[in-house]
């Protein structure tokens, strides 16, 4: 007797679902890599599962496979987790991004010299402002804040808020209105006056903040523009309040203008 062989369909039905299952799982995987926000150094499990809303055996599963893969860490001591090496080695395949990137570190480095703040070069990136490159300077308070591949709010932070107001006012109305997070009690999360604030750093082509990300922290950005004139990343540096500002005006200003510059003509 010929055996029967199972329907087309039935075989389609069944890669399918296994093609489903596969990019659920890497949905899930990406869950938990986006789990982590600015300012998280570890995460528990308990805290991991209910950012991501899987249940702790999932999310266990996952977990290994991404320490397999160096995207995370795990704590020996803790069991806590934290984002791993990997995601360095992610970021640094961004293409363009990376070659902006390589050529900003050493304009970077003579800003950190001259200001003695950590400098940094951010671009827009998923509603955010992702950080390329950075280089701390020698003050004796180092800034731990927005590593390579981290993520800043746009809305705070001298830099980020750069790229901010020079969205594509469709773009830029669409952020206004979403809800703006406060990251401290100084952060600008009032959309009518952000809107102004945006307007002025339009207007001057700079724009300090403080206490917004961190009390007691002070930021200076300024744009990085492309042959067009369009804005296509921005410079800032970070310190402390007293070392960054004198009488609310920015201390570094002319420096950062002058090395914006020099970063502007290396890129052509």
């Amino acid at each position: 007797m010929t055996a029967l062989r199972p329907p087309l369909t039935s075989a389609i039905d069944q890669t399918e679902g296994s093609a489903a299952g596969s990019v659920q799982a890497v949905r899930r995987a990406l869950s938990i890599l986006r789990a982590f926000k600015i300012g998280d150094r570890a995460l528990s499990l308990g805290e991991i599962a209910g950012r991501t809303r899987l249940d702790k055996g999932t999310t266990r599963r996952l977990l290994m496979t991404l320490i397999g893969e160096h995207l995370i860490d795990q704590n020996t001591e803790t069991r806590n987790y934290s984002l791993g090496l990997g995601v360095l080695e992610l970021v640094a395949g961004l293409g363009p991004r990376k070659d902006i990137g390589q050529r900003a570190q050493p304009i970077l480095s003579e800003i950190a010299k001259e200001t003695g703040a950590t400098a940094f070069l951010g671009m827009l990136h998923d509603d955010a402002a992702l950080c390329l490159a950075r280089v701390d300077g020698d003050q004796a308070i180092t800034v731990r804040f927005w590593s390579v591949g981290g993520k800043m709010p746009l809305h705070c932070g001298a830099g980020p808020r750069v790229l901010l107001a020079h969205l594509p006012q469709a773009e830029l109305s669409r952020q206004l209105a979403a809800p703006l997070a406060a990251l401290t009690p100084f952060s600008p999360c009032d959309p009518i006056a952000l809107a102004k604030m945006l307007a002025r750093i339009r207007k001057r082509g700079w724009e300090v903040a403080a206490d917004d990300i961190v009390e007691g922290i002070a930021s200076l950005g300024l744009p990085v523009h492309d042959r067009s004139g369009a804005v296509t990343a921005a410079v800032s540096i970070s310190g402390l309040t007293t070392q960054i500002l004198d009488r609310n005006r920015p201390r570094h200003l002319a420096i950062l203008q002058r090395k914006v510059r020099d970063l502007e003509n290396a890129l052509g």
